[in-house]
C-alpha cells in the first residue's frame, strides 16, 4: 500500500471523526461547566433559604419553649429548682445572681441546721459507744433514743441510718435490713452536707449486705429518672451499684446515668465560665433573643432577666433535639452556614444530598458526561479500526511482496535451468548421449516443478475465489502415491534424497481427486527436501488407522516449533527461524494440502519438534469416501 493511500486514510480520519469528536467534545466540556455553575449558584441559593428558613424557625421555636417553661415555673405555687424541666429538649436551668449561677442541685440543698441539744447529745453519746468502746448494744440504744428525739426528716433520716449501721455490727441483720427498708421507702429528699441522700446510703448497705436486691434495684431504676436531679457523687454512686447487682443489666439506666453524669460535667464547667458566656451575650449585636452555643455537646445558652415573681433566669437546650430532622446544629469547629446573629457561633451542617447537587436535578451533568464518554469511546473505536485497518494493509503488502519475491525466484530457479540445458543442446556443445538424455532429463523435471508451482498460484487463486472444484472417482492411493514417487525420483536422487515408500497392501479404494491427492503428497514431498536439512531420508507412508486412509510424509530435518505448528497451515505464513528463512518457498503448499484433505473430508496433523523433524499426515475418512 502507497503512502499517499495511508495519508488519505488518515485525513479522512481527522475530518470525519476527530473534527467533529472535537467540536462535540468542547461543547460538551462547556455545557457541564455552564451546568455546574448553575448547579453551584442553585444550591447556594437553596443553602441560604433552608438556612435562612431555619433560623426563623428554630428562633420561634426555642422562643416558645423559653416562655413555656417560664409559664411553668411562674404558675408553680413555690419554684422547684431541683426538677428537671417539663421540655426535655432543655437541658438545665438555673437561677442568676450576679455573675453567679446557683445550680439546681445547689439551690435544694438546705443549708445545713444546728441540731437540737437533746438530739445531738443521744447521737454523740452513741458513736462513743459504737466507734471507741464498741458496745454495739449501748449504741443501738442511744441511737433509739436520737430516732426519737429527731425534730426533721434529716435528723430523723441520719438517725434511723446510724441505727440501722450499728444493729447489722450487732449481729441483729433482720433488724437492720427493717430499717434500711424503712429510710429507703421514708427518707424522702433529706441529704447529708455532702449533697448525698441518706436513701442512697441505705440502698449502699443493702447491697454490701447482698439483702433486698429486687428493692434496692427499684429505687436506683427510679432515681435515674429524668424528672429528677442528682448530685454528682450520687450518679458515681449509683453507676457502682447498679454494675455490682445482679441481674441488673439495664443498659438504658446506664446510658442515662452517663448521659447525666456528662451534662453535670458540662454544667459545672458552664457555672464556672459563665461570667463570659455572659459577656458574649450582652455583646451579641442582635435586639432580638441570643442564644450562644456551649460545650462539647452543643448547648444553646440564653438569659432571661428578672421577672417578679422569678429572678434572672439561665436555660440551657439542648441543640440536638430541638434542631429540626435533617440539620445539625454546632459550634465554631463545625464546617456549616452561620445562623446569624441571635446566634453567634452557631452553625448549621445539612446532609450531603439535600439540595440540588447532590439531590438528583444534577442529572443533565451526568447526561453530558455520559455523552462525552461516548463520544470519546467512539472516536477510540474510530482510531482502533483505522489503525487494525492500515495495520492489515501492511501486512497483506508485506506478505504480497513478499509472495511476489518467492514466486519470482522459485520461477526463476527451473527456468534459469532449463534455459542452460536447452541452449547447451542447441548450440551442440554436448556430444556424449548420455549427458544429452541427462539434459533432457532435467529439462523435463524443472518443466514439471515449473507446471507444479504454477498449478499452487492457480489453484490458490480458484480456492480465494472459491472456483475451486475437485472431481471424485473410485481411486488407489497405492497408485496416486507411486506417481508421485516417480514424479520426485529425479530432483530427489540429484540432492541425494533416500525415498522409502511404505504402502499397506489392505489399503482399500475410496473416491478421490486422484490429481489433487497426488499434488498434495508433491507439496509434503517437496516441502520435505526443502525443510531436512543435513538429513537425506524421507519416508513416504500409506496405511489404514482407525477408519482413515492416512498418507504419512517424514523427515529428519529442522522441525517446527510447537507455537508454530497450528500457523502453518495458514496462507503464506512460514516458520521464524534463521535456517528456514534462507529457504525460498511461496507458503502456499501446505494451505493447499489442507484444503485437499479438508474437500475429502479429512483433516491434516502435523507432529513435529525442532532439530527431529517432521511428520505431517494426511487422513481421509474411508467410510465417508465408499
Amino acid at each position: 500500500m502507497r503512502m499517499g493511500g495511508y495519508k488519505r486514510q488518515i485525513l479522512l480520519f481527522v475530518l470525519a471523526i476527530l473534527l467533529p469528536a472535537a467540536v462535540v467534545i468542547g461543547l460538551a466540556a462547556r455545557l457541564i461547566h455552564q451546568e455546574g455553575e448553575l448547579v453551584s449558584k442553585r444550591t447556594a441559593d437553596e443553602r441560604h433559604q433552608a438556612t435562612e428558613q431555619l433560623r426563623r424557625e428554630f428562633t420561634a421555636r426555642l422562643e416558645a419553649i423559653r416562655l413555656q417553661e417560664i409559664n411553668r415555673l411562674i404558675r408553680s405555687p413555690r419554684p422547684r429548682w431541683t426538677e428537671a424541666p417539663e421540655n426535655p429538649a432543655i437541658v438545665l436551668i438555673a437561677r442568676v445572681e450576679g455573675d453567679r449561677v446557683v445550680l439546681p442541685w445547689e439551690s435544694g440543698a438546705q443549708p445545713p441546721q444546728p441540731s437540737s441539744s437533746q438530739y445531738a447529745r443521744y447521737r454523740q453519746e452513741g458513736e462513743l459507744r459504737e466507734f471507741l468502746k464498741k458496745d454495739y448494744p449501748a449504741a443501738v440504744a442511744a441511737y433509739r433514743q436520737a430516732l426519737a428525739s429527731a425534730r426533721d426528716q434529716t435528723e430523723s433520716a441520719d438517725a434511723r441510718l446510724l441505727l440501722a449501721r450499728t444493729l447489722a455490727k450487732a449481729g441483729d441483720a433482720a433488724e437492720a435490713v427493717r430499717n434500711f427498708l424503712t429510710l429507703l421507702k421514708e427518707g424522702g429528699d433529706a441529704r447529708d452536707e455532702q449533697g448525698v441522700a441518706y436513701r442512697l446510703y441505705a440502698a449502699e448497705c443493702l447491697e454490701e449486705m447482698k439483702r433486698e436486691p429486687e428493692a434496692v434495684l427499684s429505687f436506683l431504676l427510679d432515681q435515674v429518672n429524668p424528672g429528677r436531679w442528682l448530685t454528682l457523687p450520687e450518679i458515681v454512686t449509683i453507676r457502682s451499684l447498679l454494675a455490682s447487682i445482679p441481674g441488673s443489666q439495664d443498659e438504658q439506666a446506664r446510658a442515662s446515668l452517663s448521659r447525666r453524669a456528662a451534662e453535670m460535667e458540662q454544667a459545672t464547667a458552664l457555672a464556672a465560665g459563665f461570667p463570659r458566656v455572659r459577656a458574649q451575650i450582652e455583646s451579641a449585636p442582635s435586639s432580638g433573643p441570643v442564644w450562644i452555643p456551649y460545650g462539647e455537646e452543643t448547648w444553646l445558652i440564653a438569659v432571661t432577666p428578672p421577672a417578679p415573681p422569678l429572678p434572672a433566669l439561665m436555660m440551657a437546650v439542648s441543640s440536638a433535639k430541638a434542631a429540626p430532622p435533617g440539620a445539625k446544629l454546632g459550634g465554631r469547629r463545625l464546617q456549616g452556614d452561620a445562623l446569624g446573629e441571635n446566634f453567634p457561633g452557631l452553625r448549621v451542617e445539612w446532609p450531603a444530598n439535600r439540595f440540588a447537587a447532590g439531590g438528583g436535578r444534577g442529572s443533565p451533568v451526568a447526561l453530558y458526561v455520559a455523552g462525552f464518554g461516548l463520544v470519546l469511546g467512539l472516536t477510540l473505536l474510530g482510531g482502533y479500526l483505522l489503525l487494525r485497518d492500515v495495520n492489515r494493509d501492511v501486512r497483506v503488502a508485506q506478505v504480497r511482496s513478499q509472495f511476489v519475491a518467492s514466486v519470482s525466484h522459485e520461477l526463476k530457479t527451473p527456468l534459469t535451468s532449463i534455459r542452460m540445458f536447452a541452449e547447451t543442446l542447441s548450440l551442440g556443445r554436448c556430444r556424449d548421449e548420455r549427458a544429452q538424455a541427462e539434459y533432457l532429463e532435467t529439462i523435463v523435471n524443472e518443466s514439471e516443478r515449473l507446471a507444479r508451482l504454477v498449478d499452487n498460484v492457480l489453484d490458490f487463486s480458484k480456492i480465494e475465489q472459491g472456483k475451486k472444484i475437485y472431481r471424485l472417482r473410485p481411486t488407489s492411493l497405492a497408485a496416486v502415491a507411486d506417481s508421485a514417487a516417480r514424479t520426485m525420483q529425479y530432483p530427489l536422487a540429484q540432492q541425494g534424497f533416500t525415498l522409502r515408500l511404505s504402502i499397506d497392501q489392505n489399503l482399500p479404494s475410496l473416491r478421490a481427486d486422484p490429481d489433487a491427492l497426488e499434488q498434495a503428497i508433491l507439496n509434503l514431498l517437496t516441502n520435505a527436501m526443502k525443510y531436512s536439512g543435513d538429513s537425506r531420508e524421507i519416508d513416504l507412508l500409506l496405511a489404514s488407522r482407525n477408519g482413515d486412509a492416512v498418507i504419512e510424509v517424514t523427515d529428519r530435518g529442522l522441525g517446527i516449533a510447537l507455537d508454530e505448528q497450528k500457523h502453518v497451515f495458514e496462507k503464506f505464513y512460514r516458520a521464524r527461524s534463521h535456517e528456514s528463512h534462507l529457504i525460498a518457498g511461496t507458503g502456499l503448499g501446505l494451505t493447499l494440502v489442507a484444503h485437499i484433505a479438508k474437500a475429502h473430508g479429512g483433516r491434516v496433523e502435523v507432529r513435529s519438534a525442532p532439530g527431529a523433524g517432521s511428520t505431517f499426515s494426511i487422513l481421509i475418512p474411508v467410510e465417508v469416501q465408499g
